[in-house]
Formats: structure tokens, sequence, C-alpha cells
């Protein structure tokens, strides 16, 4: 049998349907003189110990004097780079004026790169008309804006549209099956109300995000899925308004634990506040954005806080004592959230929905639409999930 052939166009042809991200290398040559080079085939390797990897054309001038320097940096560009990948594809004299930030090792990259790594030249593996080229990371770092990376797709470039997002984490299994089956509900909440749509569950003593819609509009691109935080009294009343007083014991007495106080009066009001009305209003922004800060971190990402840090939390929301404990909808203004139980066949609540991004100035009309918009969604997400059966 004759062996079988694919022509390079074929080959660029079809690969052209899988979309490659677009990131810039950077280098101090032997010279002093700045270089550089575009890739699409920028990837991770391994964690322990950090290698990333890319390859390069081999006959490339740039590529060879990287490849003497021994170090590089790769910038991954943003969304809207188009016109910075061309000035650097072209080489541009003036493409370094893009490339304005230097790293701690003293190398060129882009201030405002959605992510960059620094690294020196671990390995140089041949890979037929390229090198494959094995990085071992010395720094690395997140763009302020957090933005959407850049893609090169079919000949062009463009950017995803994330219309929702989910955590994957092992233990997660059952919950995760309800998410898959409600994110097209909360995508649909977050298209037209405008703003963040979340899920919760409540996981052996935690509150977990799990999925999240609309970010992208809320606050660029940035997202709290994955986040989590102690499943403590008074926080996150939701999950604990219709439990088991075993389970609002245990609630109860985190929250007193993390608080160094007791916590009782205003937990059971919270619940109470929670029953009556079907859904929880959580308002203060400067409890909101401590916690958003203890949640993500300096880098806007989840972390893993401190007890400390959210003892910090509960002891804020019991001396604020929120005044949605107390006040209709209607009476409350800087509304930061609204959050809606979701149950499952034995009504059990297994998820809360909740809505995030409010400004603060919204009007009672605009409070109530999105509050009915997440009600008419919990319906839906029970149904949903009653549907899947029995876990």
């Amino acid at each position: 049998m004759a062996p079988f052939t694919v022509s390079p166009q074929e080959f660029r042809r079809t690969l052209a349907h899988y979309p490659t991200g677009v990131a810039v290398v950077t280098a101090m040559g032997l010279d002093d003189s700045p270089v550089s080079m575009v890739i699409g085939t920028f990837t991770s390797v391994s964690l322990d110990p950090p290698l990333v990897g890319f390859l390069a054309d081999r006959k490339g001038n740039s590529w060879q004097s990287i490849k003497a320097a021994g170090h590089f940096c790769v910038s991954v560009l943003g969304a809207g780079h188009e016109h910075v990948c061309r000035a650097f594809a072209t080489r541009s004299p003036d493409r370094f004026r893009h490339a304005t930030a230097i790293t701690d090792s003293g190398r060129p990259r882009l201030e405002d790169a959605t992510l960059w790594v620094d690294c020196e030249i671990e390995d140089v593996l041949p890979a037929g008309d390229h090198e494959f080229v094995l990085g071992r990371v010395r720094h690395l770092g997140v763009g302020e804006e957090g933005g959407l990376p850049l893609l090169f797709l079919r000949g062009g470039y463009g950017a995803p549209r994330i219309a929702s997002l989910q955590v994957e984490a092992p233990g997660l299994g059952p919950v995760l099956r309800m998410a898959d089956a409600v994110r097209p509900e909360i995508e649909a909440v977050a298209s037209e109300v405008g703003l963040e749509c979340i899920v919760l569950a409540a996981v052996e003593g935690e509150v977990v995000m799990i999925a999240a819609a609309g970010f992208e509009s809320a606050r660029g691109s940035r997202t709290h899925v994955g986040s989590t935080f102690p499943l403590a009294a008074p926080l996150a009343p939701v999950f604990l308004a219709w439990a088991s007083p075993e389970e609002q014991r245990r609630w109860l007495a985190e929250g007193a634990r993390l608080a160094g106080a007791d916590v009782t009066g205003l937990a059971m009001a919270s619940l109470e506040a929670v029953r009556a009305r079907g859904h929880e209003i959580a308002t203060g922004r400067g409890v909101s954005e401590r916690f958003r800060q203890i949640v993500l971190g300096n880098d806007e990402r989840p972390h893993e806080a401190q007890p400390d840090e959210f003892a910090q939390v509960v002891r804020a929301v019991v001396e604020r004592r929120d005044p949605a404990l107390t006040l209709p909808l209607e009476q409350l203004s800087d509304v930061t959230a609204l959050m809606v139980p979701v149950r499952d066949v034995n009504d059990r609540v297994v998820l809360s929905l909740g809505i995030m991004g409010f400004t603060g100035e919204e009007d009672h009309a605009r409070l109530q639409k999105c509050l009915r918009r997440l009600e008419t969604a919990a319906d839906r997400a029970t149904e949903l999930i009653a549907a899947l059966g029995p876990f």
C-alpha cells in the first residue's frame, strides 16, 4: 500500500478550523537589542517543575536570536490586540513601543497582555520543520484588565464569547450535573437583565460558586467561578432557611466560631426574612467589596482565603445588621445581590441562583424585574433537576 501523503496546503487549510491563541515571544539578544516573534502554539506543559512550550520555525532568524539568548518572555495577546499582532508579525520598526514593561529578569513584555510568562530555555527538541521549545517558568502574571485572549481561526482574528463558565473539581459530581442542567437558564437571565447570574451550591461545609453567566458584561471577563466561602451564619441563609434544626445548629456554631461571638439573633432573623420572602436580599457595598477581595484575592482570581479573613467578613455582617432583614425590597437601597433557592425532588434546597453586579442606583421597578426573572429561572431549574432523577 502506498503511503498516504498530506500536502502542506491541505494540512494548513484543515487545521485552520481549530482555534489557537496568539502570543508574542520577546527576548534580549546577545547584542542587548530586543528580538521578537509571533507564535500560535503556546501551551502549558508541566506544573512541577513549571514548564511551558511553543513551536518555532527552526530556520527563523528571530528564533535563532532567542535561542542564542537562552531565555524568552511570552505575552499572550488580548482580544483587542490585532494591531499589535500585525506590528510584530510584519516586524514594524516601532513594534516594541507595545512592549513597554520589563520582567523581573529584564525581558521586554506587553504591559497590557492577557497574561505573560518569563522563562529560561530548558530544552529544544526537533519537530519536523520546527523545534519544540521547552521553557522553565521564572516569573508570570495576569494583565490588569483580565480580558479574553485573541484567537486565530480560519485565517482571521477573533475573540471567544463565553456564555457561561462552570467549575471543574473532584467531589462535586452531583452538583455539577445539576449545574449542567440549569446553565441555559442562567445564560438566559444574564442576557435579559444585563448582569451576572450565578449558581451556588453548599458542599461539605462550604459554599461554592459552581457556574456563572454574564460576567463579561459585569466585569470585563472576570468571574468568581471556583471561589468558596464557609457555610457559616449569617452567610448564605438561603441554604439554611428550610434546613433541619441540626443543620442550622452547625451553621450557627461555625458563624460563632469565626465571629468570636454569638450570632444567633442576627442569623435567625436572616432565616426568618428568607422564609417570609422566599428569597435572599443582600445590601451594603462596603461589606460586599470586602467579601469579594477576600474570595478573589489581589489578582482577582479565586484563591485559598484564610479563616481569619472570613472571620472579618462575618463580624462586618454582624456589626452592620443588614436592613434587608426588616425592610421590603421597595424600601431598600444599595442592593448588591439577589438569591433564590432551587430545590430537588425531596424539596431540599440544593442550589441557589443569584444576580450580582448591581450599581446601587437601580430603582424599585428594575430590582423587581430582576427578582421576578430570577424566580422564574429558579422554578424552571427546579423542574430540570427533578427530571434528572435521584442522585
